[in-house]
């Protein structure tokens, strides 16, 4: 039996995240029969209120499905909600557009903080295109995205096309841009609040935080990006090699 300690922490989110790891462990494995709510009650010692706030939120996520009178399984659509891989590849991004759909909570222009001027080389008085958005896979949101465009850039793009289409696919295809490179910094973050509530998680969850500058391929800045990733839903991954320089060893990345 499990023993809760922390009681800052709702009962229901500390069984669900028990239950989550269960699963992902493949001690429940795809199909299998996931224990009853009884048996979690009596397992964790817990009331029949908190085991169904935690079956709720594993079965909204996809991870198990209840059937009247059969009982409760686990589903074999997993696949679909692992971690994402980013390899650092402007290509991830580009087919991550794709693989997601996207709730847009901003579209309009706004003196952007000077960060982001910096950023994009604009003029203090020069408004950028804003567009904050969630994206979700089905319906469990994964992300969190606030992109700033340079002004020329963000007049010839409609709302429309971000609800369509991947953002990199817009700038090359219907702006023109020849996308060259990117630079970008990953750090830990916590979810305040807003941004807990826009990604389905308790205030105070664990977040991978991605701030990303694009460039053209003449080295112009056309889009400044941050980006909050559920760490449950996303890995970052680099493959190294070991090389040796001037008698010292080395890590180096792998070009892919």
């Amino acid at each position: 039996m499990t023993s809760f300690k922390d009681r800052s922490i709702p009962l229901y989110y500390q069984l669900e995240n028990i239950l989550r790891e269960k699963i992902n462990l493949e001690e429940y494995g795809p199909k299998d029969s996931f224990p009853t709510e009884e048996q979690l009650v009596n397992s964790y010692k817990v009331s029949r209120i908190t085991v169904r706030q935690a079956l709720s939120a594993l079965e909204k996520d996809g991870l198990i499905i209840r059937k009247r009178g059969k009982g409760t399984f686990v589903t074999d659509k997993k696949i679909t909600l692992e971690p994402m891989k980013l390899t650092g590849m402007i290509e991830d991004i580009i087919a991550m557009g794709i693989k997601t759909k996207t709730r847009i909570l901003d579209f309009s222009f706004v003196h952007p903080p000077k960060k982001v001027i910096k950023a994009l080389n604009l003029d203090k008085d020069d408004k950028a295109l804003k567009i904050e958005r969630v994206r979700l896979v089905g319906r469990v949101p994964i992300s969190y995205t606030v992109n700033y465009l340079p002004p020329d850039l963000g007049n010839k793009i409609g709302i429309k096309d971000i609800s369509v289409h991947a953002l990199f696919n817009i700038l090359e295809k219907k702006c023109k841009v020849k996308v060259g490179r990117g630079s970008m910094i990953i750090e830990a973050t916590v979810a305040d609040s807003r941004i807990a509530s826009l990604l389905d998680v308790m205030t105070g969850s664990p977040l991978l935080r991605i701030e990303r500058t694009v460039f053209n391929t003449q080295g112009r800045p056309v889009d400044y990006v941050i980006v909050l990733y559920r760490a449950d839903r996303y890995h970052y991954s680099v493959d190294l090699i070991r090389k040796r320089v001037e008698s010292r060893d080395q890590w180096e990345y792998i070009k892919k």
